[in-house]
């Protein structure tokens, strides 16, 4: 493990690696991939499930070597992705960055280890969770941001740029409030970043983007009113409530 890391912190530094793009299942059918790695990289492509088990059992000694393999996959919803996943030293990445880095005629950028990267449409932003929510709601989030190319932090602090709150409360929350520097969004808007993640004219960055899912004053509260005058007032209440 520790030498996959060391290869992993040279590789951002030094030009002398071999990649080879690794192409397996049903990315192997994408012509248009396909046509895409020809023009400038080295790939293969792997259609059974032997080959990728061969492939994965040499990749960590292939390191030591300077040899790093990433592999190109179609979707991250299938179960081989999930399998892929599995192996701690691997480095994954979808053909839809292969084709936008062709479309653009960019670099293909080399993805964090075991930190599937499917596009860079959140490559900007550092988002800081708030709102407290089950282990795994979260672990949910941090991969949509992950994939989309973003960073996560546990604390807030100057250098987050967006903040997604799971409902407006707690001492992360207060202290985004108060600094005013972050937008505070819904959850909704991640699950919308990657619902378009394939949308290669839309910024999910962009102000009018952004302003749907700004986060209301009350998202997420459960509010309870006593002493409530009359039947007119709780209506007025719960209107308000829902409002905000």
């Amino acid at each position: 493990m520790e030498e996959a890391q060391k290869a992993q912190d040279d590789e951002s530094s030094s030009e002398d690696w071999t990649i080879t793009f690794c192409v397996i299942g049903e990315a192997c059918s994408n012509i248009r991939l396909l046509s895409a790695l020809e023009d400038r990289y080295a790939y293969e492509c792997i259609n059974s499930e032997e080959q990728v088990l061969r492939t994965l059992s040499e990749t960590k000694q292939l390191l030591t070597k300077r040899q790093l393999r990433i592999y190109v996959i179609e979707s991250f919803e299938e179960s081989l992705f999930y399998n892929l996943k599995e192996d701690e030293n691997i480095y994954i990445i979808s053909s839809e960055l292969v084709l936008t880095c062709a479309e653009k005629k960019i670099d293909i950028p080399v993805p964090r280890r075991n930190r599937p990267l499917y596009s860079q449409h959140l490559s900007s932003a550092i988002i800081c969770f708030v709102g407290g929510t089950r282990r795994e709601i979260q672990t949910k989030f941090s991969d949509i941001v992950h994939y989309l190319g973003g960073s996560v932090r546990k604390d807030y602090g100057d250098q987050v740029t967006h903040v997604v709150s799971f409902a407006n409360l707690g001492e992360k929350y207060l202290t985004a409030f108060n600094m005013e520097r972050s937008e505070i969004l819904t959850e909704d808007w991640l699950l919308e970043c990657w619902k378009e993640r394939d949308n290669r004219i839309l910024d999910v960055l962009d102000n009018d983007f952004i302003r749907i899912y700004r986060a209301k004053p009350l998202h997420n509260l459960n509010l309870f009113f006593f002493g409530a005058a009359d039947e007119t007032e709780q209506r007025h209440l719960h209107t308000l409530t829902l409002d905000n």
